[in-house]
């Protein structure tokens, strides 16, 4: 596990330099987020047997298992008043809106329409959608839903306030949008596995994220770690 300790100004301390060297692929910038230099094309990448033993990734099966914990966090968090609509950006397995679907109308994205009936043997009554958000919802309704869920989203997009922006005008008033992802806290821990430069474009620092929220009119409500690399945070709309 790598620790990033940036002092003021983003000057780079011995360790992190050190990580550099063997791993010359992320720029910093004056926040102290990383932005990979050397990301993939996302529509090759994702449209590829993502979800596969050929990529050396866990299948539509074998994520099931491995979203237990973290989709317990997401379900503490909702908001669980307004219209019950909810919208999950990179749906697969499909667990997590199939369980919420017994209460809540719930829609998925997903890229690769090659898994969609896998999907579906899992995300029951929900309406699933195959492209890239944001494009794919620029002529929905805005204020459509109460939650948008991104689970390991959020490090995979290169234009993050477009992604943000979006989200706020899709949500309702005191809607919430739930994101999990690797960003660097206050304690400056990261693995070094999160520093996957073909997918990973981002790894945030908070302060970045936070000054994110704040640009598109979004409010932070909380914040937490499930485990390094795996940040959760809860993000209200304001109308």
């Amino acid at each position: 596990m790598i620790t990033l300790n940036l002092t003021h100004g983003c000057k780079l301390l011995e360790k992190y330099n050190k990580y550099m060297k063997q791993n010359p692929f992320y720029e910093v910038n004056e926040y102290g987020s990383y932005k990979s230099k050397n990301f993939l094309n996302p529509i090759e990448v994702y449209n590829d047997d993502y979800w596969s033993i050929k990529h050396n990734r866990s299948t539509i099966d074998e994520q099931v298992a491995n979203v237990i914990e973290k989709n317990k966090y997401v379900k503490r968090d909702i908001y669980k008043d307004g219209n019950k609509k909810i919208l999950e950006i990179a749906c697969s397995p499909g667990i997590l809106i199939g369980e919420l679907s017994d209460s809540f109308e719930c829609h998925g994205i997903e890229i690769d329409e090659r898994y969609k009936q896998k999907i579906k043997t899992y995300s029951k009554l929900a309406e699933l959608y195959f492209g890239f958000f944001p494009q794919i919802t620029q002529d929905w309704k805005e204020n459509t839903f109460s939650n948008i869920i991104a689970l390991d989203v959020f490090e995979h997009v290169e234009d993050g306030h477009g992604f943000l922006k979006e989200c706020k005008r899709l949500l309702c008033n005191n809607g919430r949008l739930i994101i999990q992802a690797p960003i660097i806290m206050e304690d400056e821990i990261m693995p070094d596995t999160m520093f996957l430069p073909s997918e990973h474009i981002w790894i945030y620092n908070h302060k970045h994220f936070k000054k994110m929220l704040i640009d598109v009119k979004l409010l932070l409500i909380k914040t937490e770690r499930i485990f390094p690399g795996h940040e959760h945070w809860v993000i209200e709309n304001k109308i």
